[in-house]
This record gives C-alpha cells, structure tokens and sequence, in this order.
C-alpha cells in the first residue's frame, strides 16, 4: 500500500509540475537547464536496461546491482534526473506552491529510495560497500589519493 501512495504521489507531482509550466512563448532558458536532467534519466534507462526499467522500489529475481555508468555517481540516477529537470522547470512560473510542490517530490523520492535500499540491502550483500562509497541523490565527493 505505502509503494503505491509513493508511486502515485510520484507521478502526480510530476505531472503537475510539468502541466503547470508555462510553455508558450517556449522557454528556452528552461529547455536548456532541463537537458542534463533528462540527458541523466535517459542515461539511466540505457545503463540498466529498458526491459529492467521499474517504477516498484523493491527488488526482484531478475534485480541486478549495477555499479557502472550513471549509477557509479549516484545511486539513484533516475530520481536526481527527474528532480533536476522539475526544478528546470520551477522558475516559469516561480510561485511558492510550485516549490512546494517540488520538495513534496523530492519527499516522496527520498522515501521511495529508503524503500528501495532497504530491499537492496536484503538482496545483495555488496550493497553496503557500494552505498558508503557513492552518494544516494548527491554525488559523494571522493577524497585524492
């Protein structure tokens, strides 16, 4: 029940973020700062695999640890891509509830992503390793050598 309010929530939010956009005249500035949000989620997708995609933050038989490409940032690239392309799209127009609405998603992200590593801790034992060494939604920065 609580995976299909995050899901849910998740998709609303979203959607109303991008319907409440003001796209005419189109907003280049938008367009421009949206692309590497985009470019990350897209990234991610390939980096998995288009037939493993999931919206479930839980785990399955055919679950693989992936450590490689956008998920050797972060790992959770998807969900930073979805939160970087909705803050694009939060200054046209800039009012308050738009922002709230956003940090309702990034709420909403955040416990998906508890859900989904605690499953991931269950499955693979490496998983914990990989979690200190690559940050959750922000890259972790990496001390020189």
């Amino acid at each position: 029940m609580y995976h299909r309010f995050l899901i849910t929530a998740q998709f609303v939010l979203s959607a109303a973020l991008v319907m409440s956009t003001e796209w005419l005249p189109f907003p280049t500035g938008v367009a421009l700062l949206s692309i590497p949000g985009i470019a990350f989620a897209f990234w991610s997708w390939f980096t998995i695999g288009i037939r493993r995609l999931r919206v479930q933050p839980n785990t399955t038989e055919h679950t693989q640890l992936v450590r490689c490409g956008p998920y050797g940032i972060v790992r959770h690239p998807m969900y930073l891509g979805l939160l970087w392309f909705t803050a694009a799209l939060l200054i046209v127009p800039l009012v308050w509830w738009r922002v709230l609405l956003w940090f309702g998603l990034l709420l909403v992200l955040i416990g998906k992503k508890r859900e989904e590593e605690a499953s991931m801790f269950a499955r693979f034992s490496e998983y914990r390793t990989y979690a200190q060494q690559v940050g959750g939604l922000i890259p972790r920065m990496r001390p020189r050598s």
